[in-house]
Parts: C-alpha cells; sequence; structure tokens
C-alpha cells in the first residue's frame, strides 16, 4: 500500500488531482524518511516542488492540445499518482481506480527523472517531468472511447495502437505548443524497435512486444504516417470513436475508408516511405498510390539518427554486384511487414538490374498471403531520390514475378518487398515462424543491349516464305501468336499469300486468303489452309476453284484480333469489315487437335451481338485480351470508317467463366464520382479510353503498370511504336514512351507502310525483354494502274524487335 503526503488539485475544463511524496519528508520523526519528489522549490518559490510544478505545467498543455483536438475524458476527475515504482514502472494509467465508474488513474513512478541506462548505471533526466504526463493523459483520453470488456478481452492488439498513438500525440502537442521545449524528442526513442532491430521491418505491421515493451512505442511512425496522408490530426481521433467494438486495424481501415484511402495501399506506401525517411516525391507516390514519404520535419534527423550511422532500415540484404553477377537468398515476412534488400552496381558501366521474387507455399501460412514488391532505383544510399522503379503484386497462385529497372554506376536500388495481408490479432515478438512467408530472390546485373530487331524470328519467315510450297504461307500481315498446351506456338495472319513469292506479279498462280494459321515446332513451320491448295494453275478445275480457302470464315473477310486457350479449343476474335460502320466482330473456337496436327481446318465464326456506344458506330470486340485479378479483359474498338486510329472501349468478364458469353461481360463505363471505374451490363453505357489507336494494339503488364503498345500515326511509315502507361487497365492518358522507329520508309517504288505493333508473349528466353511484331506492307502501281503489293517479295512480312523491360518506365505521373 502506498500512502501520500501531498495533493495537488486543478480545474482546467476537468478536475485532475496530483497526489505526491516529497523526498526525505516523512509523517512524524519516528517513521522512515519517504522516497518522493525531490525537495526542491525555487523556480518558481511557491510552496510545491519544482517537479510537481512541471508536471502541473505539462499537464495544462497537454490538456488544452487534446481538448482542441476534440477529445474527451470520462469521470469527473483524473487521478494522478506519482510515487509507484513496482516492477520499474515507466508510467501506468487504468480506466478506472477504485470504482468501475469514476474516472481514469495514472500512476507515475516516484521520480520520473530518475532512470538507469543501459549498464545498469543511474541517472537524471528531468526531461520527463514534462514529457511522461503528456503521454499517460493520453492513454486516460483513450479510455473515453474504450469499453473495459472490450479492452481487457484484447489487450495485446489494442495496446499496440494506444501506445503507438499516445507517442504520436505527445509529438502533437510538442509541435503545436513549443517544438524546442524539453523532452521533445522522446517521442521517436523505440523507432529503432520497429525499424532496425532483427526482425524489425519484416515484423507484422501490429505486432507486439508486450506490455512494457519498446515496439508498439515505436509504432507511432505509422500514425504520424496516416495522419499525413489524411492531412488532419482527427485522423487517430476517429479510430478511436470506432474502437468501442472494433480491434486497432478494423478502426483504421474503416476510417481511412471515409477519406478516400485504402489500407493496403497506405501500407505500401508506409513502407517505401520508411526505407527514405525524407520528404515525399511527386512522380513514386503517384506510381504506388499512396506517399513514399513524410512531411514530419523530424524524418531527416532524429528518425535517421536513432537508425545509426547508415540512416536507414535495417536490410535483410546489401549485395555489391558486377555487371554479369548474381545474388540470391531469402527473407521472411510477417503480415504488414516489409523486407529491404539493396543493390549496388560497379563502379562504373550501366545496364540493368533484374530481380526475381517467389513466395512458395509452405505448410500453416495463411493461403491468402499477398506481396506488393517494388524495385526502386535510387540516386545514391544517402538522399535515396528515387530515379526509376517497377513493381508486381503477387496474390494467390501467382507466386513468381520478375523486375527489372535500369541501373547505372552511382546509383544504387532496393528491392522493398510488402506484405499486404493483415492480421488483426496483434502477433507476439519473437515472431512465430508458422505466421512468416518466406520469399526467394534472385538479383542479376548485366550491360544491356538495346532495343533490337530480332535477326532469328525475322530470318525464319524471310526463310519460309523463300522456300514456300504452294501450300506454304510466304507472307501475312496483323500477326498474333499464341502457345498451345503442347509448348507448340500457333501464329495467326490476317492477309496472307501462299506460294513462290516470285509468282505473284502475276495476279493467278498463287493463292491470297484473308486469314491463315501456321503452327510452329521448333524451327518446322506447318501453314494451316481451309484446303484446296496447289490448283492455282490446272485447266481442269474451275477458276475460282484453283484458290485455297480461308480457315476462318471461308468466303468473308474475317481479319485477326486476339486469342485464348480455354479448355480444348482456341478462341479466337476477328472482325469482318475493314474497319467502318458495316465492319462487326466475331469469333471462332477452332479445336486444339486439329491445330496440333492437321493441314486444314474449316470452322464458321459466330459473330458477336452487335453493340454501339455512340453514334451508331459498331464496337468490335476482342482486338486485345489480357487476364488480371481474376478478370479478362476485353480491348474492343470502335468502327469509325473516317479515322484510321480508333477508339477504345473496354469489357471485362470473370475469368472462370465462358469468355464468349456476353451476357457475363460488364462495359466500363468510366470512373465513378469516387475514381473508381463503373462497370455496366449494356454496351450502349460503355465511354471510350484514351488514346486513339491503330485496330491491332496490345494492352500488357510489364514492370507491374499496364501498357497500351501500339504503332503511331497509323500505317504510316516509319512513324513510332509507343507505349502508353496507366495504373489501371482502363486509365490510360496522353503520356507515351517512344519505343522504337521501324527503319522501314516510303520510297519510290516500294511504298511502305508499317502497321500493327503487337506484343508477342512467352517466346523470348530473356524475360527481361518484351517482343514486339509490326508488319511492313510494300505496294506500287503497274502500267494499268493497278496498286498492288504483289511485286514484291518482301511484301507483308512481320518484322519483330527486341524492347529492354527497362524501357518500359516514365517518371511522369501514370494515370
Amino acid at each position: 500500500m502506498n500512502w501520500f503526503t501531498c495533493k495537488r488539485s486543478l480545474s482546467i475544463g476537468h478536475e485532475f488531482d496530483i497526489y505526491y511524496n516529497i523526498d526525505g519528508f516523512s509523517i512524524d520523526a519516528a517513521e522512515i524518511p519517504l522516497n518522493g519528489i525531490p525537495d526542491v522549490d525555487t523556480s518558481p518559490a511557491n510552496g510545491v516542488p519544482d517537479a510537481i510544478d512541471k508536471i502541473e505545467a505539462s499537464l495544462r498543455v497537454a490538456w488544452s492540445q487534446y481538448q482542441s483536438m476534440g477529445y474527451g475524458l470520462t469521470g469527473d476527475r483524473v487521478e494522478i499518482y506519482v510515487g509507484f515504482d513496482v516492477n520499474d514502472n515507466p508510467g501506468l494509467t487504468f480506466p478506472f481506480g477504485d470504482f468501475v465508474d469514476g474516472g481514469p488513474v495514472i500512476f507515475l513512478p516516484t521520480d520520473p527523472a530518475e532512470m538507469v541506462d543501459a549498464n545498469g548505471n543511474p541517472f537524471r533526466n528531468e526531461e520527463w517531468y514534462t514529457y511522461l504526463i503528456r503521454h499517460e493523459l493520453f492513454h486516460a483520453v483513450q479510455y473515453h472511447y474504450l469499453p473495459s470488456l472490450h479492452f481487457f478481452g484484447h489487450i495485446p492488439s489494442i495496446n499496440w495502437w494506444m501506445e503507438a498513438t499516445a507517442e504520436w500525440a505527445t509529438d502533437v502537442v510538442y509541435r503545436q505548443a513549443n517544438p524546442a521545449e524539453a523532452g521533445w524528442q522522446h517521442y521517436a526513442r523505440a523507432l529503432k524497435s520497429v525499424l532496425a532491430e532483427a526482425g524489425g521491418p519484416e515484423s507484422a505491421l501490429n505486432a507486439s512486444d508486450g506490455l512494457g515493451g519498446s515496439r508498439q512505442y515505436g509504432a507511432f511512425i505509422f500514425a504520424e504516417y496516416l495522419a499525413e496522408r489524411t492531412g488532419t490530426v482527427d485522423f487517430v481521433r476517429k479510430t478511436w470513436e470506432e474502437m468501442d467494438d472494433k480491434l486497432p486495424l478494423e478502426a483504421i481501415e474503416q476510417v481511412l475508408a471515409g477519406y478516400g484511402l485504402n489500407l493496403i495501399t497506405e501500407v505500401q506506401g508506409f513502407a517505401v516511405a520508411n526505407y527514405r525517411l525524407t520528404g515525399k516525391t511527386t512522380d513514386l507516390s503517384a506510381f504506388i498510390g499512396a506517399a513514399d514519404g513524410y512531411s514530419h520535419a523530424h524524418a531527416t534527423t532524429t528518425w535517421r539518427g536513432l537508425l545509426g550511422a547508415d540512416a536507414r532500415p535495417r536490410r535483410a540484404a546489401q549485395s555489391a554486384m558486377t555487371w554479369g553477377g548474381s545474388a540470391s537468398g531469402s527473407t521472411r515476412i510477417w503480415h504488414g511487414g516489409a523486407s529491404y534488400l539493396e543493390f549496388t552496381p560497379p563502379a562504373t558501366g550501366n545496364g540493368r538490374l533484374s530481380v526475381r521474387v517467389d513466395a512458395p507455399d509452405q505448410a500453416g501460412v495463411d493461403s491468402e498471403v499477398e506481396f506488393n514488391y517494388f524495385l526502386v532505383a535510387w540516386n545514391n544510399l544517402s538522399s535515396r531520390t528515387p530515379l526509376r522503379w517497377a513493381r508486381a503484386l503477387s496474390r494467390g497462385d501467382e507466386e513468381t514475378h520478375e523486375l527489372t529497372i535500369k541501373i547505372n554506376a552511382g546509383e544504387a536500388a532496393t528491392l522493398i518487398a510488402v506484405r499486404s495481408d493483415l492480421w488483426q490479432e496483434s502477433q507476439n515478438i519473437p515472431n512465430s515462424l508458422a505466421m512468416g512467408q518466406v520469399v526467394n530472390w534472385t538479383a542479376t546485373m548485366a550491360v544491356q543491349a538495346g532495343t533490337q530487331m530480332n535477326g532469328a524470328l525475322n530470318a525464319m519467315w524471310e526463310n519460309q516464305a523463300a522456300n514456300a510450297g504452294c501450300a506454304d504461307w510466304s507472307g501475312g500481315d496483323a500477326v498474333q501468336s499464341l502457345k498451345l498446351p503442347s509448348g507448340k506456338r500457333a501464329w495467326f495472319f490476317s492477309d496472307t499469300f501462299l506460294g513462290d513469292p516470285s509468282k505473284r506479279p502475276t495476279g493467278t498462280d498463287t493463292s491470297f486468303m484473308r486469314n491463315s494459321v501456321v503452327v510452329q515446332n521448333g524451327s518446322s513451320l506447318r501453314t494451316i489452309t481451309g484446303g484446296s491448295t496447289c490448283q492455282e494453275t490446272d485447266p481442269n478445275t474451275d477458276f475460282w476453284s484453283r484458290y485455297a480457302k480461308t480457315p476462318v470464315g471461308e468466303g468473308g473477310q474475317y481479319w485477326t484480333g486476339d486469342s485464348k486457350v480455354a479448355g480444348n479449343d482456341v478462341v479466337k476474335f476477328y472482325y469482318e469489315g475493314v474497319g467502318d460502320e458495316n465492319t462487326r466482330g466475331s469469333y471462332a473456337r477452332l479445336p486444339i487437335a486439329g491445330l496440333e496436327t492437321s493441314n486444314t481446318i474449316n470452322v464458321t465464326p459466330t459473330r458477336l451481338q452487335d453493340c454501339s456506344a455512340r453514334n451508331s458506330l459498331p464496337i468490335i470486340w476482342g482486338a486485345s485480351l489480357l487476364d488480371h485479378d481474376g478478370y479478362t479483359y476485353i480491348y474492343g474498338w470502335e468502327g469509325d470508317g473516317a479515322n484510321a486510329e480508333k477508339s477504345l472501349f473496354l469489357a471485362r468478364t470473370p475469368g472462370n467463366v465462358n469468355l464468349t458469353d456476353q451476357s457475363q461481360w460488364r462495359y466500363f463505363a468510366g470512373p465513378g464520382s469516387n475514381g473508381a471505374a463503373q462497370w455496366e451490363t449494356t454496351c450502349a453505357t460503355a465511354k471510350p479510353l484514351a488514346p486513339k489507336v491503330e485496330i491491332d494494339f496490345s494492352v500488357v503488364r510489364v514492370n507491374g503498370s499496364f501498357w497500351l503498345v501500339h504503332h503511331t500515326p497509323a500505317s504510316q511509315a516509319p512513324g513510332n511504336i509507343v507505349a502508353v502507361p496507366s495504373r489501371s487497365a482502363w486509365g490510360f492518358g496522353t503520356t507515351k514512351v517512344d519505343l522504337y522507329t521501324p527503319p522501314e520508309t516510303t520510297t519510290n517504288p516500294a511504298y511502305s507502310s508499317v502497321y500493327g505493333a503487337r506484343v508477342q508473349p512467352g517466346i523470348l528466353p530473356d524475360s527481361s525483354r518484351v517482343l514486339i511484331s509490326y508488319t511492313v506492307s510494300k505496294s506500287a502501281a503497274n502500267l494499268s494502274c493497278w496498286t498492288r503489293g504483289y511485286y514484291f517479295p518482301d511484301h507483308q512480312y512481320p518484322r519483330f524487335v527486341e524492347v529492354p523491360v527497362s524501357e518500359f518506365f516514365t517518371a511522369a505521373q501514370i494515370p
């Protein structure tokens, strides 16, 4: 039992009673002198110990600030007892004292200024008279919003946010009242336990090392990050207002949603900001969708200083790389934690850094594990200004990803692996291995060849044409390819020539089809037609029966869109027409068995439902397909005959349903008032995307962004192959990256036309490069003014170019 001989009462918008003893004082001479506050009363000399004067003054400032921030207190008074040292009490606040319906009770050490260093040596720090009461008073404030039964049922989880926000609030009081007042820096003293100690950054976001531990105190930085993101100190109070029946992460998520923010996205930005510990940048923040830094003045000074000489969080790996060298390892990350892996290039040269990450399934780990990986190149490891970046999302079965960026001598790069699935209950430190997820990584750094033609593929098609028999492909445009389940590759062409190119000038000695398929098996190419081949010069055959039939839609003009394997078939989109208002979209189901073995296929396309969103112009669906996040995105273009470049439209359907069942399709109808995409059931509500493009294009995901790859201006030589970035599958804007300028130009008499840029995935053995195809078509006029390309053996050959993945980057803000 503790006895107190002195009491100090305050009425400052609420009643406060401070109980204390004076060091050396005793009730009567026969008793042992009491241990208490130093018997010093000089500044001011008012009959109250100076230590109590300081505690009282700090209490007044803190309560004034907390009131101005909208906080309240339970009961009619708060009792503060300066004189409890049980278990080396650093300060403790209960929601009530002897009466459950009373106000909170604060217990401070007998003399808060008496401290012991890490070596057990005593010392004094009178700054704690000012600091400690501000921290503990905020705990009293927290209990105003927290039912006791809820608190005592979830002490570790709730205590995490209690200590985090009490340190944060203490700092706010200092900043708003007097930033230089004694004790201003103590709020951040435990930051190292979150960011720098072994396992610190990798531990769960809301991990706790028990009552009186240090990690939850260091979590003030999360409260500060979110307060900055919402732009108001009210954010923290609102989380406590939601805590009557919620755990902290649930309350935080709900309050953030009220500000239009997403907790998972904020956790990702938090991890990047903690690595930088400096002011935020515009472009990387926009790429993440959250701030990559802090506005707090202490970030680059106090916080960095607490982390040691290198002034940054603990790294799971630090690799000094060589050109052509590699490094590998693994790290383990808990819910909401992050791991930092640093890579530095040689002192000279430049190239690319690729990091492959893999989070394999493991027994005992939550099946909903989710990671966001950010690979960022910095100007150096001191200022950590971002130069280039890439990201990848790992969710469900998507366990393995590769990220690639440019890297130059003098720079540095960091892989920031953020586990973005959260666990509501606080996990204990030390971490349970069963709750952690292993991430394996392999980094390679290499001198990088720039964008270049793929000579092998170009030669393959040139050789095919030069040696073509009468039933063999010898030219075709708008190529699109697909890997079959067997590993063979089906190449789909629109307009197609068969036979010896030298025989084309007659116009009658070779066949011309509106589409074809060529199946590649290693170096072998097998042409698939609709039959009736090698009869062009047979006088005993009816003239129109002499020529090869088209495999898809014989008698019509079906040109190729994108394709996808679906069960035992390849679903292939086509369009019938020349791109004007009379054009219509369709699809065909090509049996994989026939593609694998046959030379002849006869398939009749099925017309898609007519679809117009404006001006009765048809939307032709299936020009490009993209699988992402459980959906298949279906891109289409508007049949506007007046313009060579068309407006884009977008639909999507669940990835586990019949792709061609249009009753399952939902049409992009523009962003809603909250900025989120709206998906409607009717095509008439569809809204166009930006920009306008040729009818042949691709949408792909590279380095964590969506990229619309196309050739522009339409059909002009040489033009440019460009990539337009977006953070979503629909948000493309005006920013573009020039990937390649084809060398083909318009000359007399071979007038070149360049068009049909498409990404051809899964062909290159080097995942750090992207393969893009395009078509070069040539035409000329003969003496009868019959314009045709038959005179040119290389007419309508596909061309292939390799672009480094690292070229798919822009520092401009991506919509």
